[in-house]
């Protein structure tokens, strides 16, 4: 028991938890008062005691004294109070210590929570996701990594600056000239546009990025084969005909295996973070004072 806490807590030198139990003896941690308001919630209460913890660990093993960002935060501090020092950086740090100057200041304090909640989710090696354990994360969890389905049309744009007032005119005989193709190719129809071909492939997404909802919409609920528009954009109107669909689809583990493992470490550290959490509240000795 002690030697898998102990494994567990042992986080870049730092041993989180000090209440286990030893032979048979309970061996006691540190005791906090944390002071809350009168009227604190539940959750707020336990967010105080929560963040005492955690504060404390860190001040026990010196971050507040050896972080590099509280070390340049301080310094700038002093240099800040005594402008005409010419002090170098390290006396002014150490003058800060001195007037404890880091148990108190809101950016140390955040800082140190940071720390601690990064260090509580340290995973150790063996706790390193395996590739049969990807493979079981990506069919279990596959609408996390689902890639949108995609679409072959045939497009055609009429554009509002160039047309102007003959815009409708112009589109209604655009509807029955496409009507008319059958399968040819809508080669040579239409305005320019840039970026525009008159055969793309793209998702519902990239569609509705670069010409609206609308179209969107109209290629979503598209039959293939068949001409569809106009549908209207900022730019113009357009005209589209669904040529193919790709079905959405999960790839395979060797094509998002980076995406899969980061999913699956966050989980882990989310794991590790609750878990030794609840251990740190085990071993702590609290005393919670509520404010007039």
């Amino acid at each position: 028991m002690l030697r898998t806490l102990l494994h567990s807590f042992l986080i870049g030198g730092l041993l989180f938890g000090a209440k286990v139990f030893v032979d048979g003896r309970r061996m006691e941690g540190p005791e906090i008062t944390v002071p809350v308001a009168a009227d604190a919630t539940e959750a707020e209460v336990d967010k105080a005691i929560r963040d005492a913890i955690l504060l404390n660990e860190a001040r026990r093993y010196g971050w507040d004294q050896r972080d590099p960002i509280v070390f340049t935060h301080l310094v700038r501090n002093m240099r800040f109070i005594e402008p005409d020092s010419t002090d170098g950086d390290l006396a002014l740090y150490q003058r800060a210590i001195a007037m404890n100057m880091q148990a108190h200041d809101p950016v140390v304090r955040s800082r140190l929570l940071y720390r601690a909640g990064e260090a509580l989710a340290h995973v150790p090696e063996d706790r390193m996701p395996n590739r049969d354990e990807l493979e079981a994360h990506l069919r279990a969890h596959g609408d996390r990594f689902e890639r949108e389905g995609r679409v072959r049309f045939q497009h055609v744009f009429l554009s509002r600056s160039k047309r102007g007032e003959a815009l409708a005119v112009d589109a209604s005989a655009m509807r029955d000239r496409l009507s008319s193709l059958g399968d040819e190719a809508p080669r040579g129809l239409g305005d320019p546009l840039p970026g525009l071909r008159f055969e793309q492939v793209a998702t519902p997404s990239q569609i509705e990025d670069d010409y609206g909802a609308e179209l969107a919409r109209v290629v979503g609920d598209a039959v293939e084969g068949v001409w569809r528009g106009p549908a209207g954009s900022v730019y113009g109107l357009h005209f589209i005909k669904v040529v193919a669909q790709e079905p959405a689809r999960v790839p395979a583990l060797d094509v998002i295996a980076a995406e899969v493992r980061a999913d699956r470490l966050r989980e882990i550290r989310e794991e590790l973070r609750a878990e030794r959490m609840e251990a740190l509240r085990e071993a702590y000795s609290v005393n919670v004072e509520r404010g007039p």
